[in-house]
């Protein structure tokens, strides 16, 4: 059942279990991701690293898996059997005692990261000539070409941005121009996925926009993705994962 929903190489977060089948409140959050699927209902999954320091999971001990896949947020628990290192990868191989079972809430994995676009804000003014264009409700073919170069005008008011992390749901950006909650935004996004380059063209709602303190005109803003394909967001959602993949092996080969 798990193999059917879980990809190798999708991410993982760990959550000791107490005696009782709990999580351990104050237990720290791992990050580890799917390495293999064994016999017996076993599977490998990579050492957590915390601190650049590899954490060896305690033998006989109880899990909580979660497990950020393609296909929504799944999780199970299982028991510690026996760490390993192979191909110069510390590996812990565990036994899933439970059925996967999918969390029912909207959740995607978040990563901080330092990634340039570009963004614009949507007017009323400009979804109102939108649908006026769409709808034909023009009075003249003049006052048609005039919506489209009102339009055209909107779509060279693009303002350079950071995006400090990033998810298959929304981002954190930063910016030199003060927003406020409820906006609606444009966003460019250009990244490289199995070396080939992605373009993405997203509407945003902006959750919150707070200036930074440390940094003299500059706003930090929360937008939710609000108008994205189900094929945008699965290709955004490989690319985290793919760059989460990326760093942990980093910080592997720094370990050793």
């Amino acid at each position: 059942m798990l193999q059917e929903l879980v990809n190798i190489g999708d991410k993982i977060e760990i959550k000791r279990l107490d005696s009782r089948g709990g999580v351990v409140k104050s237990s720290k959050t791992y990050v580890s991701q799917m390495v293999d699927f064994e016999e017996d209902n076993n599977i490998s999954i990579a050492a957590p690293i915390h601190n650049n320091r590899v954490i060896v999971l305690e033998k006989w001990v109880n899990y909580r898996l979660y497990f950020y896949t393609i296909k929504g947020l799944f999780q199970c628990d299982c028991t510690m059997l026996q760490t390993y290192r192979e191909n110069n990868m510390v590996l812990a191989l565990v036994k899933v005692i439970s059925e996967p079972e999918k969390i029912q809430r909207r959740q995607y994995y978040r990563i901080e990261c330092v990634h340039e676009i570009e963004y614009r804000p949507v007017t009323e003014e400009e979804v109102q000539l939108k649908e006026k264009l769409l709808s034909g409700e023009y009075i003249h073919p003049d006052e048609k070409t005039e919506i489209r170069k009102t339009l055209a005008a909107f779509e060279n008011t693009w303002i350079h941005a950071v995006i400090t992390d990033l998810s298959g749901g929304g981002c954190r950006f930063t910016s030199e121009q003060e927003l406020k909650a409820g906006d609606k935004v444009r966003i460019r996004l250009d990244f490289v996925l199995k070396n080939e380059l992605k373009k993405l063209d997203i509407v945003a709602e902006i959750i919150s926009s707070e200036r930074k303190i440390d940094k003299t005109g500059v706003y930090e803003h929360r937008a939710e993705f609000c108008d994205i394909s189900q094929n945008d967001r699965e290709q955004l959602i490989k690319y985290i994962f793919e760059q989460e993949r990326r760093l942990i092996k980093n910080k592997s080969d720094r370990s050793n």
